[in-house]
C-alpha cells in the first residue's frame, strides 16, 4: 500500500491535479532529503518517514511544494482534511495545528483579496478554539518510539539527551496573525485579550512585547 493510498488520496491526486502538477510536486518533493519522484511519493516508507502524522499533515506539505494552481488545489484540499480531523473521535491535534499554520499564512499573504482575508481569520479562529488541546501536546515529553528510556540508556551508555523533559512550544501563527489583524482594524482590546491567551498558554513568540504596545496604545486612548 502507498502512501497515497493509506490516505485515500490516490484518486484526487490523478484526478484533481494534471499530469503536469503531478510531475512537478513529485519531482520537488524531497522529505527527510531523500531523492523525489512520483515512486518515491507512492513509496511504502509511510512508517519510517512519517510515524502517526495525518492526512492533513501530507497535504499541507505537497501544497507548500506545489506551483501555480496546484497550490490552490492542495490547499482547498489540506482545507478539507483538516475539517474531518477535527470531526474524528480521535485527533490529532498536532498536525492539525501545523496544517491549519500552513493555511493561515497561505490566505494572509493573498489578503488584498477579501475572500481570502476574511478565510485567514476564520482560520485564525479555527486554530485558537484547539489552542488548549495542542499546547499539551506540544509540551508533552519526548519518547522514543518502540523502546523504552531505560533500554535506550543502555544502548547509548548514557542518559539520552532531550528525552522525558518539556519540550519548547512553537509560535501560533492563529494567535499572532488574528491580533495583528485586530489591532490593524482598530481592535485593541481583542488584540490584547488575544495576545494575553497565547502568552499564559505558553506559546514561543514576542508576547510579552506586544502585550506592552498594546497596553500602552490603549493608555493613550484613554
Amino acid at each position: 500500500m502507498d502512501i497515497l493510498d493509506k490516505y485515500e488520496l490516490k484518486e484526487w491526486w490523478l484526478t484533481s491535479l494534471t499530469a503536469a502538477h503531478r510531475d512537478q510536486i513529485s519531482r520537488d518533493y524531497q522529505p527527510m532529503g531523500y531523492p523525489s519522484s512520483e515512486c518515491y511519493l507512492y513509496a511504502n516508507l509511510i512508517g519510517k518517514t512519517y510515524g502517526e502524522t495525518d492526512k492533513c499533515c501530507l497535504l499541507n506539505v505537497l501544497a507548500c511544494v506545489a506551483k501555480d494552481d496546484a497550490k490552490d488545489i492542495i490547499w482547498d484540499k489540506t482545507e478539507q482534511a483538516v475539517k474531518e480531523a477535527l470531526n474524528r473521535p480521535r485527533k490529532n491535534y498536532k498536525d492539525i495545528h501545523l496544517a491549519l499554520t500552513g493555511l493561515i499564512k497561505h490566505h494572509y499573504s493573498l489578503r488584498d483579496n477579501p475572500s481570502h482575508y476574511n478565510k485567514a481569520k476564520e482560520l485564525c479562529q479555527l486554530q485558537i478554539s484547539i489552542a488548549t488541546q495542542a499546547a499539551k501536546v506540544f509540551s508533552k515529553p519526548l519518547k522514543p518510539k518502540g523502546i523504552s528510556l531505560k533500554k535506550l540508556e543502555e544502548i547509548l551508555g548514557h542518559k539520552p539527551v532531550g528525552y522525558d523533559v518539556p519540550q519548547i512550544m512553537p509560535s501560533h501563527i492563529g494567535y499572532k496573525q488574528l491580533a495583528i489583524i485586530l489591532e490593524k482594524e482598530g481592535d485593541l482590546k481583542g488584540a490584547l485579550e488575544l495576545s494575553r491567551k497565547a502568552l499564559k498558554q505558553g506559546w514561543n513568540d514576542d508576547y510579552k512585547k506586544r502585550i506592552a504596545k498594546l497596553e500602552s496604545k490603549l493608555a493613550k486612548q484613554k
